[in-house]
């Protein structure tokens, strides 16, 4: 948290995006309507095939396969979507980016698409331009957790405060107050507007849900000099 000397305001927290071995990761979003496309034969069995291993955890095939699927159709939503948003979850924006930004040129309304593609541009630093694609994707579907968090996060990183806590607390209240992560940014944000009081209260959550956070113990201590400086800031209003 700034100001305190504790905690690295570096600590970045990679969200485990939730896998399903139909939908894969970031496709929370309640089923809506069908992108309809036609789609080559031998496109689409490749695409089957790549699903198959990667719900059997055989990933390198199962990338191969979708890959494949794109040689021989290169507008292939589905595949685009899919490939994409496997390489964000594991931590490859760059080609997330790459493969997202065109299924979102292919099928604009991907709540899918848009919010790998948003966490890519996250992660790659391109801010603002996360903050916008973000926001078309919670217009979507405004129920992912992932998707508040990253808002926020990208918010916080343009300056905006209140948009940022705002993001922040729907994540917060998606998630039932059990998100380590939205504690965490919760505290920082608070932390740089001198709200001590408040980001001592989100870092005792923080190490409440998690449990195994490295250097609990200079996190403990910030906690101590926070409550502190809230005393003083409240003496000091009297």
């Amino acid at each position: 948290v700034p100001g305190t000397g504790a905690v690295s305001e570096q600590m970045d927290f990679y969200l485990r995006l939730k896998p399903n071995a139909n939908a894969g990761p970031l496709a929370e979003a309640p089923p809506g309507v069908v992108f309809a496309q036609a789609v080559p034969d031998g496109a689409k069995k490749l695409y089957q095939q790549g699903l198959g291993a990667l719900a059997e955890r055989r990933d390198k095939e199962g990338f191969e396969h979708l890959k494949q699927s794109l040689e021989i159709f290169p507008e292939y939503y589905d595949a685009l979507d899919r490939l994409g948003r496997e390489y964000v979850s594991r931590g490859y924006h760059e080609a997330g980016f790459i493969l997202l930004t065109k299924a979102v040129e292919v099928n604009r309304s991907s709540f899918s698409s848009l919010a790998g593609l948003g966490i890519a541009q996250y992660h790659l630093k391109l801010y603002d331009k996360a903050v916008e694609t973000l926001q078309r994707a919670s217009t979507l579907y405004n129920k992912s957790v992932d998707v508040q968090v990253y808002l926020g996060k990208a918010f916080r990183r343009t300056g905006k405060a209140g948009e940022a806590e705002a993001a922040l607390k729907r994540a917060n209240e998606l998630s039932q107050g059990k998100s380590a992560e939205v504690h965490w940014q919760l505290a920082g944000l608070y932390s740089e507007q001198r709200r001590y009081k408040e980001a001592a209260d989100a870092l005792e959550l923080f190490l409440k849900h998690q449990q195994d956070a490295r250097d609990a113990a200079k996190i403990r201590e910030t906690i101590k000099v926070l409550r502190e400086k809230s005393g003083v800031a409240k003496a000091a209003t009297r």
